[in-house]
């Protein structure tokens, strides 16, 4: 039997109605991605014919990658923001800035302008930015560790394999049968929908005093310094992996990667040695959950190689439209949602380390099976099979990882605790991209056989999966060293670096 319902929710419909549009902002993030994935060669097209020149296949990376750079590098900060200002606020604003966005990403048709599209892109990622750490927060901050919240965030997980296949089908049949911009006014209508249900059933959940002054002051404690240092470092480290074999890796990119490194560096040493309120807690810098993170990076960056070179390979190898293309996507819909519904029910009755293990098994077999799956060969074998792995891989990880990080932070970090899983996830997909397609290209110019190639890149997806295997097999040792079931921070180590929590983290 379930727990009871939150107090924060008067009523069972509301209860419906606030999880179903968080689900939405997680089904609308993944269907962000997909939907110029079965559509990329027709975008493509259409910005080559109008204006009239030929514009270089390997911008189709950043159809994807532009995106998911945002979404991962801005929920780093919007996470935080949402605890200062206000979750509900935050993720209201999330949904109109998805909203005016989305309007403008089909607009750009109209410019004839390939980079004003990525580049619109690139801020629709901004919204759901916003979006998606304060829902999982308003979630965290609600529901008490039980079976009642394993159960809503298996819904969450299971929203994300739901939307990655109904926005790839829904998009193929706008652009494959109409126009391909009305894809992104769509989204911009539903977005609007969205956000006016937010704004009358999602309840005030501060714990403060959210008055202007109040939040002044604590905007003042805001860390600006890691926040500019953190964003700049990780745009520009992935700028540089994505645009890298465009640019033929020309000096100005190499001198861009110096500068990220140095500022990634420099983000970690403000945060933990000189920042007196840090955008991390220094609650988060624990071993156990570092290792939680990393093969989370490792698993779902793998995951973004794997999903980039599918359609690749459908569209322009096996000669599938993108509505074919989509429809043999679809085993996700039904498979994703089995794998995060029965989510709760393993995590209930299992050490979330061995969940995140297989995960990353699955993760890793994906990539080996496309990676030799033969061009010729049937859908219904390999190519089909693999989504039986991939399901349970995505949809025990991410809700399993996003569980334990609530479950370990205080209240008032519920936003950051969304934040971080959804940082990771995202960023991970678009650097992982990034680094594939710079082997890809390199094998291309050494043998000029592009199905070779884009074997090559899936075999880097394999090898990061295969790191977060041998991660996720310390973080089973650790857990049986210390007959830990889950637990991340202890009560002690809170008190050291945040004496304003009095919640206690077991």
């Amino acid at each position: 039997m379930f727990d009871e319902r939150p107090i924060h929710l008067k009523s069972f419909p509301q209860e419906i109605a606030v999880v179903m549009v968080i689900c939405m902002a997680q089904f609308l993030t993944q269907g962000g991605v997909t939907m110029c994935l079965s559509t990329m060669n027709l975008i493509l097209e259409s910005f080559a014919e109008r204006s009239n020149t030929d514009i270089e296949p390997t911008l189709k990376v950043w159809f994807m990658g532009s995106y998911a750079l945002t979404v991962g590098t801005f929920i780093l900060i919007s996470g935080r923001i949402g605890d200062i200002v206000g979750l509900k606020k935050v993720f209201i604003t999330g949904w109109i800035w998805v909203t005016v966005w989305s309007l403008i990403s089909g607009l750009s048709v109209f410019s004839n302008s390939i980079t004003f599209f990525i580049i619109c892109r690139a801020f629709q990622g901004i919204g759901f930015a916003l979006l998606l750490p304060c829902g999982l927060g308003i979630l965290g901050f609600m529901y008490a560790p039980g079976s009642r919240k394993n159960f809503v965030f298996g819904l969450v997980g299971a929203s994300g394999p739901v939307g990655a296949t109904i926005g790839a089908l829904m998009a193929a049949v706008i652009a494959q049968l109409g126009w391909w911009p009305w894809e992104f006014w769509a989204l911009s209508i539903a977005s609007t929908c969205f956000g006016i249900i937010s704004y009358f059933t999602i309840p005030h959940l501060e714990i403060e005093d959210d008055s202007k002054q109040v939040i002044e002051s604590k905007l003042k404690q805001f860390d600006f310094l890691g926040s500019i240092c953190g964003v700049f470092g990780l745009i520009l480290l992935n700028f540089c992996w994505n645009q890298g074999p465009v640019a033929n890796w020309s000096a100005y990119i190499i001198v861009l990667l110096i500068l990220s490194v140095l500022a990634i560096v420099g983000f970690f040493y403000l945060e933990i040695k000189v920042v007196e309120n840090p955008l991390l807690p220094r609650c988060v810098f624990n071993y156990k959950i570092g290792l939680v993170l990393i093969c989370i990076a490792l698993g779902w960056g793998s995951f973004g190689v794997w999903q980039y070179y599918y359609w690749v390979i459908v569209l322009n190898f096996k000669h599938y439209t993108p509505i074919e293309g989509s429809v043999a996507f679809m085993p996700f819909l039904v498979l994703g949602c089995i794998a995060a519904m029965l989510c709760s029910y393993v995590i209930s009755r299992t050490r979330p380390s061995y969940i995140i293990l297989f995960s990353t098994i699955a993760f890793m077999c994906g990539d080996i099976m496309l990676s030799v799956t033969p061009i010729d060969q049937s859908y219904f074998r390999v190519l089909f099979g693999q989504m039986f792995l991939l399901a349970w891989g995505m949809d025990l990880s991410f809700p399993a990882a996003t569980i334990i990080l609530s479950d370990c932070l205080p209240k008032h970090y519920q936003g950051m605790a969304g934040s971080l899983v959804a940082t990771v996830v995202n960023y991970s997909v678009s650097l992982a991209l990034g680094i594939a397609s710079v082997v890809e290209t390199e094998t291309l110019q050494r043998t000029n056989d592009d199905l070779k190639s884009i074997r090559t890149a899936l075999h880097f997806g394999t090898g990061l999966a295969a790191g977060g295997v041998l991660f996720s097999i310390v973080f089973v040792i650790v857990q049986h060293i210390n007959n830990d079931m889950g637990t991340m921070v202890h009560k002690d180590e809170e008190e050291k670096t945040d004496t304003s929590s009095t919640d206690e983290i077991k």
